[in-house]
């Protein structure tokens, strides 16, 4: 959301690191965590610059807590959205114990922030619409126990596995909560947090359907035929029309992601409050690029025949990696019903603060 020079300066920099990353793609596969910090060219390490996008959070904290973390300049932070911890409130602070699943790039992050259920006296505190208080608590690496549990099939260079915590000291300034004012107040903080975290969803999709398509030209170029027919496969006219297929998804899937996104970046700009309808059109842009770049990477999975199978196509990891993303709570189905009710003038059905 910074300038265009600034965007174009970021990205030149990911395409630089593209020919390192391509080269570790079977060891990033086979260790299930990554040995490079950022990049484009493997969906593991896109979800894990991603996921460490912890703005919603470390923009609330005390300068004093940041510049702790951030002198230093290689810092990583890893997180869970799961409120599946509990923090007991003590003298100064908190006392933390809980597990945590899903904390992608765990194994290579200093601090953890974990977000847990506050208790007084043994009891969850409640908050004045009645919920349950959470709050996310920042947590050193060294405190943690990470748990061996992420085999799985899709995105699996992310190693989000378990992270453990028994009863550790948590300092006040340490935690943070959604509700808390922010620290940094520039146009990009007053973003919706969901409405800057989830889109990232659909543009990472986008890219694997993007480098599937790339690679099934590839594979063109590189004289695939028919098995039966001897027929190269870019004369094919199924091939021929499941690539345009492909295209025309992969195309208009991130046409319409930039431009929901753009006009709510422009009323940030602007000095106006985001509507409800704009939030929920960029939930509805950002599930759509999802299940279309999952409809093109099928196309071009079909298209690409046994050759697709095989570990060392790109084709087979393309197919795990995109489908992987479905299961994000981001993009679920179930956003479909919340937008439907927005647009047709109802309120949602869910709190703004998840929009």
């Amino acid at each position: 959301m910074a300038n265009s020079g600034h965007r174009l300066g970021l990205v030149e920099a990911a395409k630089a690191l593209r020919p390192r990353i391509v080269a570790e793609r079977d060891r990033i596969e086979a260790a299930r965590r990554l040995p490079e910090e950022l990049a484009r060219a493997d969906a593991s390490v896109a979800w894990c610059v991603w996921n460490g996008n912890t703005y919603w959070t470390t923009t609330r904290w005390p300068k004093d807590v940041a510049h702790a973390l951030f002198a230093d300049p290689t810092m990583i932070l890893a997180n869970s959205t799961r409120p599946s911890g509990q923090a007991e409130i003590a003298e100064g602070g908190y006392r933390v114990s809980g597990r945590w699943s899903l904390v992608s790039g765990c194994q290579f992050s200093a601090w953890f922030i974990l977000l847990s259920v506050v208790h007084e006296a043994g009891k969850p505190r409640l908050t004045p619409s009645g919920a349950p208080e959470l709050k996310f608590m920042l947590c050193p690496a060294g405190d943690c126990q990470i748990v061996d549990t992420w085999n799985v099939g899709g995105l699996r260079g992310t190693g989000s596995h378990d992270v453990v915590l028994q009863d550790r000291f948590v300092p006040a300034a340490y935690a943070s909560s959604y509700t808390d004012s922010l620290v940094l107040t520039d146009p990009r903080y007053q973003l919706p947090h969901t409405s800057r975290i989830v889109p990232g969803l659909g543009a990472m999709a986008v890219g694997i359907a993007r480098s599937a398509i790339d690679t099934l030209i590839e594979l063109a170029g590189g004289g695939k035929r028919h098995e039966r027919t001897r027929q190269p496969m870019s004369e094919d006219r199924g091939a021929q029309t499941r690539l345009s297929q492909a295209e025309a998804l992969v195309a208009a899937a991130r046409l319409y992601l930039y431009d929901t996104v753009d006009r709510l970046w422009q009323d940030v700009l602007a000095g106006r409050e985001v509507s409800i309808e704009a939030r929920a059109r960029v939930r509805l842009a950002s599930w759509h690029a999802v299940a279309s770049a999952c409809q093109a990477v099928d196309l071009v999975y079909l298209s690409g025949g046994a050759t697709s199978l095989y570990a060392t196509c790109p084709l087979e990891r393309a197919f795990r990696d995109v489908h992987a993303f479905t299961q994000h709570i981001g993009v679920q189905p179930r956003v479909l019903e919340t937008v439907g009710r927005v647009l047709y003038g109802l309120e949602p059905d869910v709190p703004l603060s998840t929009l």
